[in-house]
């Protein structure tokens, strides 16, 4: 199975799907990660896109992913909602085709953060029509600090797929770790702590120890196959 995870920023991809993405790759999934702009200078002096990257390919590391790419977007101090939106739209829609995505990750279009809601919306127009495609299944993810802050009056996050990561938080711990500038002290939502006590949660919500939870936006299910989407992801 290809799994590409489309993130905004450096560790919004460990924020929405980390866990999930280290179990995949255990069971053998080829995890793409893509991490569309910088992100880092905007909230954070003397952090250059290097070293900002040098973070990233240790946290994908982490997760076990087999590659990280970088789009390179808005690394003039501009937001991703400020560029144009078929320029975003390109960028998404090439690495989908050049990596042959199955399954997607990628943010919620309800997100508080006007960059996430770029990259899903960029996500679903890229994926509009799956039979044309070889993604198979599209799914949103949530970003602690971002996600939950935005109000339940427009798009609320309500999870209707969970994946098990019971074995799989401290390796999204460990690959969080190495964004130290981005990681705060309790009870700030972008806590050790608080990825903990939301796998938790979402855990309790789906029965198992530790869970993450994801909404689904888009799937073509193929009949007489091993798994949801025509995938198996088990």
């Amino acid at each position: 199975m290809r799994v590409v995870i489309i993130a905004a920023h450096p560790d919004d991809e460990v924020l929405g799907a980390g866990a999930t993405a280290s179990a995949l790759s255990q069971q053998g999934a080829h995890v793409h990660i893509h991490i569309l702009a910088e992100g880092v200078s905007l909230r954070h002096s003397g952090v250059t896109s290097e070293q900002a990257r040098g973070r990233c390919q240790a946290a994908a590391k982490e997760l076990g992913a087999a590659e990280i790419t970088f789009g390179g977007l808005a690394t003039d101090g501009r937001l991703l909602a400020d560029l144009p939106q078929r320029q975003v739209v390109d960028a998404v829609s090439q690495v989908l085709n050049e990596a042959e995505a199955e399954v997607v990750f990628t943010h919620h279009p309800g997100d508080i953060h006007a960059d996430h809601r770029s990259v899903a919306h960029a996500v679903g127009y890229g994926t509009r029509i799956l039979g044309a495609s070889s993604v198979r299944q599209v799914l949103h993810f949530e970003v602690l600090s971002s996600t939950e802050q935005q109000t339940g009056l427009v798009a609320p996050f309500t999870p209707n797929l969970f994946y098990d990561v019971t074995r799989h938080v401290d390796a999204k711990c460990r690959a969080l770790a190495a964004y130290p500038y981005e990681v705060y002290d309790p009870p700030h939502p972008r806590s050790l702590a608080a990825v903990r006590t939301l796998a938790s949660y979402r855990g309790t919500q789906a029965g198992v120890e530790a869970a993450e939870a994801f909404m689904t936006g888009r799937e073509l299910r193929i009949p007489m196959t091993a798994g949801p989407s025509g995938v198996d992801v088990r």
